[in-house]
């Protein structure tokens, strides 16, 4: 916090993506920018010197935390666009969580890798290049915390791309059983290899969750354009529990609602829908609603 202090001393002299993430990661952190049940914020780390500013921020304490959630996000989310909306949705899993009946969960908004365009996202490129990161920041985790609270990774659109590269990675070396599950929604896909052989992946099988909306064109056109494949895991349903009061997701964005609009439309990481609450549920290692 001393050195983001610093970079907030600096901010008026850097070039515009650099501030604008600066700003993003000071909303998130002042407490009463966001739901009042959201517990206090971390920054762990900001990353000004690449072309493309890096963050992430943990909600919750992960120091001692029954259960860890890294949140990996797609096309277009990154510090400089989107970090005060990503870091509440991590808060808004977190409350999820709680809910289901976790004690003391904690929630990493990850956005460590550039994120892509529409037009890069049909290819691996920006996925590979993120998977040593992604994989050193779970290794240095596990690390930190020997006495080992269940990790989970959520995923959404082309994150799931980077978390099936970045968790076969971890795989390789031989650190599997890190991550005891894996939750995708939207997803653009994992390649062929990886999603046929969910070993490669150093989850269990049955322990790797997709889901994707009825109508979510984006992401089935990603899938076909750039040849990966869903995973070999099981699929939870996200459109929706009236019986339940649980709402569908429509399309393919993470957070849709609008208090007042006319036709409320939700997203994947929406309080109230029944995608939220079955991505808490399978990250706590709870079986989600059929």
């Amino acid at each position: 916090m001393e050195r983001f202090r610093a970079r907030m001393r600096e901010r008026d002299a850097m070039p515009q993506r650099a501030k604008a993430a600066v700003d993003g990661v000071a909303h998130a952190l002042r407490p009463g920018s966001m739901d009042a049940a959201i517990p206090p914020r971390h920054l762990l780390f900001l990353d000004l010197e690449g072309p493309r500013p890096l963050a992430a921020v943990a909600v919750g304490e992960l120091d001692a935390a029954d259960l860890v959630t890294w949140q990996l996000s797609g096309v277009g989310i990154a510090p400089e666009t989107a970090m005060w909306g990503t870091v509440r949705e991590a808060g808004q899993l977190l409350l999820e969580q709680r809910a289901v009946g976790v004690g003391s969960p904690a929630v990493v908004a990850w956005l460590g890798y550039p994120a892509p365009t529409l037009a890069h996202a049909v290819l691996d490129l920006r996925a590979r290049a993120a998977a040593e990161r992604f994989s050193h920041e779970l290794q240095r985790f596990a690390r930190w915390r020997p006495d080992g609270p269940r990790t989970a990774v959520e995923a959404h659109s082309y994150g799931a791309t980077v978390a099936a590269h970045g968790l076969a990675a971890l795989a390789a070396e031989r650190a599997s059983g890190t991550v005891s599950c894996l939750a995708t929604t939207g997803s653009a896909g994992m390649p062929r290899r990886l999603a046929a052989d969910p070993s490669l992946l150093g989850v269990p099988a049955h322990r790797v969750f997709e889901a994707v909306a009825a109508d979510d064109a984006l992401a089935r056109l990603g899938r076909r354009l750039s040849g990966r494949t869903r995973p070999a895991g099981r699929v939870f349903d996200v459109d929706g529990r009236p019986g339940l009061g649980l709402l569908p997701v429509t399309g393919h964005n993470t957070s849709r609602f609008v208090p007042g609009a006319g036709r409320p439309r939700y997203g994947y990481r929406d309080p109230g829908t029944l995608s939220l609450r079955n991505l808490a549920l399978v990250t706590a290692g709870l079986e989600p609603l059929a």
